[in-house]
């Protein structure tokens, strides 16, 4: 992954741990790995990351394999997420010096910044009734979780950790906040969404998590981590899924090298993710118990950070 998308590479002042290994999965994987599909099913909207025009834009798959490009800027533009109603997305851009939040309608118009300060605003998170937007930040002198009015007003900071929280991202319900927690690995907490009643789901794993995204019926958090049996240097991370209690985790993927970023379709039956199993990075999509494997876009560049319209 790029330094913009990895916040272990963000933090630049903490040295990256070891990797333990992950248990075996609870449910065995099958034998085989499910063939890639030359021609996709229909997906619906994903906006996405990609730096195949030469630096980082925000695109979406318009209709069918047509891919439409939404931004337009010498500068970075990243991890787009979507408006409940669909009609907006917020996205992070360096476009003015550091990184900031952004918003723009669906069709990439009417682009308008959120935050306006000298340390770096990333990863937005729109709430389901679409009041708030999460987003971490640095300017507290480490990553912490913040939240602000989708006009950027009223920015309230939610953690104060001496480690780094990054990667929101709300229940359902938007009674609760997942997140990724560096206290000396990358771990997955949940907190109301306050701040409050702070809770480490990860906690009975030897392994690391990372990517934390909630099924659209609150009851699973699918998340990325290195698989059984290797280790940072290995570089082969899987998408796993649990019950949103940190319970009944079952592995998805089962693939040489980078699996990362799940983001789950509206009904809950598929999963898109990144990967770098074919060289660089791709967005792939598959069914939500890890079968019927698809690839979605397909260049030498990389496209990263999927996030699936309502």
């Amino acid at each position: 992954m790029t330094a913009l998308v990895s916040f272990a590479a963000c933090a630049e002042n903490t040295s990256q741990p070891s990797r333990a290994a992950l248990p075996a999965p609870n449910t065995p994987l099958s034998p085989f790995q499910p063939r890639v599909s030359d021609t996709p099913p229909p997906v619906g909207r994903i906006a996405f990351q990609s730096d195949r025009d030469g630096n980082h834009e925000i695109y979406v798959n318009a209709a069918g394999s047509t891919i439409a490009r939404l931004t337009n800027h010498p500068d970075v533009d990243g991890a787009p997420t979507w408006s409940p109603d669909g009609g907006r997305i917020a996205f992070m851009s360096d476009r003015d010096g550091d990184l900031n939040i952004y918003v723009m309608n669906s069709d990439g118009s009417g682009v308008a910044r959120l935050t306006n300060h000298i340390k770096n605003d990333a990863s937005p998170a729109w709430s389901p009734d679409g009041s708030r937007i999460a987003f971490a930040s640095d300017r507290g002198g480490n990553w912490d979780i913040y939240d602000m009015n989708p006009d950027g007003s009223d920015v309230t900071r939610l953690t104060s950790h001496t480690g780094h929280d990054v990667e929101p991202d709300w229940s359902p319900a938007g009674k609760r906040i997942a997140y990724t927690s560096f206290g000396g690995r990358w771990d997955i907490y949940v907190m109301n969404a306050d701040g409050s009643a702070v809770t480490w789901i990860t906690d009975s794993n030897p392994g690391d998590g990372e990517d934390p995204a909630w099924s659209p019926d609150g009851a699973r958090i699918a998340f990325a981590s290195y698989s059984p049996g290797s280790s940072l240097s290995d570089l082969n991370r899987e998408i796993y899924v649990m019950d949103a209690d940190g319970s009944a985790i079952t592995r998805l993927t089962s693939q040489p090298g980078m699996d990362g970023k799940p983001a789950w379709s509206p009904d809950g039956s598929r999963i898109a993710f990144m990967s770098d199993r074919d060289g660089d990075e791709e967005i792939y999509v598959m069914n939500a118990d890890g079968s019927g494997l698809v690839q979605l876009t397909d260049n030498f560049s990389d496209d990263i950070l999927p996030a699936w319209a309502p």
